[in-house]
């Protein structure tokens, strides 16, 4: 519980500054939707679509262009790319866990405790997870909040209540996914401030193989590399949870922490003096 206090008070100020931006962006882009649900859009879109290549299409999740009239279609559409910040919010939070200590100094007081190697890693695991988890549960509610303010006349909310958390549900496996592998390189980066390019380079490098496999049918298997694509909004509401890949989330998410207490264990900490 002191680990977990402590790490709040020490990031619970970028975690607001993080949750500020994603609920704002996420609400001005719902606030968007009134203006897709008539007529008119509904034939610019079935003309527009209709030009594209498939492999575009299936690229940018827009094979289904009428779902993009309904409130969870259209979340969905938009959600892709708030999952990508999600995702490196994830990966950064998890890759600062253990280094910001030898970064800052502070690894000294750290060492100094009653405490092993061991308890550190699982202390540091689970504060960080406890942080990652107030920041997902908090763009649920407000998904579920901006889509009840903007949905579509006579859509029934229960059943946008069942997809967005079926959505959410799926994803906070993949997100898992990307803390654990950020926890995992926090064990030997050398310093914490290069946990954003270490995230960046890892979503957005997942990400466009993901784009490469759905694009290019002869790259298809390429799709088991970019866990982006594991839990895709739109493909969850379409398809529903590829169970299979939910596994390799959570077994890549263990073998990373086992491999992290491993590391860390075995690693020289480097005392400032």
């Amino acid at each position: 519980m002191n680990s977990i206090r402590l790490e709040w008070k020490q990031e619970r100020n970028g975690l607001f500054v993080w949750l500020f931006f994603m609920v704002l962006i996420m609400g001005l882009m719902m606030a968007m939707f009134p203006v897709m649900s008539n007529q008119g859009m509904e034939d610019i879109l079935t003309t527009k679509l209709d030009a594209m290549p498939p492999e575009m299409l299936e690229a940018f999740s827009l094979t289904n262009g009428a779902s993009l009239l309904q409130a969870t279609g259209f979340f969905a559409y938009i959600f892709q790319y708030l999952f990508l910040a999600a995702c490196i919010f994830a990966t950064m939070k998890g890759a600062q866990a253990l280094i910001k200590e030898e970064t800052n100094g502070t690894i000294e007081y750290l060492y100094a405790q009653p405490i092993s190697r061991k308890a550190i890693v699982t202390s540091k695991y689970i504060a960080n997870l406890v942080l990652l988890l107030i920041f997902w549960i908090v763009l649920y509610g407000a998904a579920l909040l901006f889509i009840y303010l903007f949905k579509e006349d006579g859509a029934d909310f229960v059943e946008i209540i069942k997809d967005i958390t079926l959505m959410f549900g799926a994803e906070s496996l993949v997100l898992l996914f990307f803390y654990s592998i950020g926890f995992l390189f926090s064990t030997f980066i050398a310093s914490s401030r290069s946990t954003s390019g270490v995230a960046l380079l890892l979503v957005f490098g997942t990400y466009m193989i993901g784009l490469v496999s759905k694009m290019v049918e002869e790259y298809e298997f390429l799709r088991v590399l970019s866990p982006i694509e594991y839990a895709h909004p739109a493909a969850l509401l379409e398809e529903g949870i590829s169970w299979e890949y939910m596994v390799i989330c959570i077994i890549g998410s263990l073998l990373a922490l086992g491999l992290s207490y491993l590391i860390y264990g075995r690693k020289d900490l480097r005392i400032q003096v």
